[in-house]
């Protein structure tokens, strides 16, 4: 019934568009050739033009702004430009035909084809849009639309309509000129939203306040030195200006500047910070489902494998006691990686005593015993992001300990009131090569610190040390 209903909905949009497109240029025909006897001298020709816009906006040009807009922002640019020229061509030679017919003289096109009129013509465009826009939604899947577009890029498309309806609004108010009032406003959203999306990160995200304010002067500066040389250079033969020369004073310039553009500066910012904020919370909540799902995803099957192994090995060589506890152990972590592993945080005790199995477990695939030092001391009332500190470990016995040499390791979890210490310290050999090592086996540190961002961001401390033969990690995480 659904697809009914689309295959319905989309035929009859169609429908109508088609009726309405054939019977405006069926008017504008005829009404060119009772007038004129011309077509050209009509308004047949915009008329083609207007039918053949909204067509290519709604089924060409939205589409694959949909589908791609940083790839094909450059198509209704370029559009924008090649429809603003034609038509102010096309109105050109119709003055200078009606010159002709009226007078009974000449006047070349090109009398007519200014930037003011072009620019003018290029401002029907955007009712236009506006239903070349309806019409594109009305036959999509309205849908795939919502999860394909709408849902990943909601502020654009808020911002987008809004800007789309200041436009329109100027368009057709009955200020004059139109012309200054659309650089006065454009001036105000290009002002706007280039504060909100790229200055006033400046601050909020890099923290660069000197940066951020030499910025600010300049761009605040600039913008206003265009906008007025805009209205000095377009006034007077090509059209009477809100602002003449004889006004651009100093005085004028800083009264525009605040009682406009501050006034804006200080609401795109507190927008820009909002944003920030906001940005920052749904990047950390998404980095952080995303990263801990591949990072366990990661942990489980080959930390499993490598441990039947070590245990089949052991099996095989003696039916004893230590075998039973291998087993044990295992179990433990087996059910620490399906119910501990997925909670957002544990008692720092539960991932100590992961840590003193996982150990123990390693040690069995060691020839020669390699020297382990442990200290975990005042880890009570404490708790930690689960799997966080094993990386570390499980990087020092694949990367560090030589199973079949002697080494070391030495591993601590140190608390006080507000902080976690932790420190890895293991013996290493640039010669010694393992399978991991080839083949890039393991989470590894990077994953590790990515982790350390994601879960406890601006409260951590890390460091990485190798001299001497000896690998160190050094971690301490402000838990208040």
């Amino acid at each position: 019934m659904s697809k009914l209903f689309k295959f319905n909905r989309k035929s009859i949009v169609h429908t109508i568009v088609l009726i309405v497109s054939i019977f405006s240029l069926y008017v504008s025909a005829h009404g060119a050739l009772n007038r004129h006897g011309n077509l050209f001298n009509g308004s047949f020709y915009d008329s083609l033009l207007f039918v053949f816009t909204i067509y290519f906006i709604a089924l060409i040009i939205i589409p694959l702004l949909l589908k791609n807009w940083k790839k094909y922002l450059h198509i209704p640019i370029l559009y924008i430009t090649i429809y603003s020229l034609l038509l102010g061509w096309i109105r050109a030679v119709q003055r200078s035909n009606s010159v002709l017919l009226r007078k009974g003289f000449s006047v070349e096109p090109m009398e007519y084809f200014t930037f003011d009129s072009v620019f003018k013509l290029s401002m029907t465009l955007i009712p236009m849009g506006i239903m070349a826009l309806l019409y594109s939604i009305f036959v999509m899947d309205w849908g795939k639309l919502k999860k394909g577009f709408f849902q990943k890029n909601t502020e654009k498309t808020i911002n987008s309509i809004a800007v789309i309806l200041i436009m329109l609004y100027f368009s057709i108010m009955p200020a004059k000129p139109k012309t200054d009032a659309f650089f006065f406003v454009s001036f105000f959203i290009l002002f706007f939203y280039i504060n909100t999306f790229y200055i006033s990160p400046i601050l909020f995200i890099y923290n660069k306040k000197l940066k951020y304010i030499i910025i600010t002067i300049l761009w605040f500066g600039t913008l206003n030195a265009i906008y007025f040389l805009i209205l000095y250079f377009f006034s007077g033969p090509m059209g009477k200006s809100i602002v003449t020369r004889n006004a651009l004073s100093i005085s004028f310039i800083l009264r525009a500047t605040f009682m406009a553009y501050i006034p804006l500066f200080l609401v795109s910012l507190t927008y820009g910070y909002i944003r920030v904020k906001i940005k920052n919370q749904d990047n950390i909540l998404e980095a952080k489902e995303s990263e801990l799902s591949l990072l366990k995803s990661q942990v489980n099957p080959h930390f499993l494998f490598n441990t039947l192994n070590t245990l089949y090995s052991t099996a095989l060589e003696e039916k004893a006691e230590k075998t039973a506890q291998s087993t044990a152990k295992l179990a433990n972590l087996i059910r620490y990686m399906q119910e501990d592993i997925n909670k957002d945080f544990i008692p720092l005790e539960s991932e100590v005593k992961y840590l003193k199995d996982y150990i123990n477990i390693q040690e069995l695939r060691c020839a020669i015993a390699p020297q382990i030092e442990t200290e975990f001391s005042n880890i009570e009332n404490h708790t930690i992001s689960p799997g966080l500190l094993i990386p570390f470990v499980e990087n020092a016995f694949k990367y560090g300990i030589d199973p079949s040499k002697p080494s070391t390791l030495k591993v601590s979890v140190v608390c006080n009131e507000n902080t976690i210490n932790f420190e890895c310290i293991n013996s290493y050999n640039d010669a010694f090569k393992t399978y991991y090592k080839e083949q890039g086996f393991g989470i590894g540190i990077k994953n590790a610190k990515q982790r350390l961002e994601l879960v406890y961001p601006k409260k951590h401390t890390f460091s990485i040390n190798k001299t001497d033969h000896l690998f160190s990690v050094n971690m301490s995480i402000n838990t208040k």
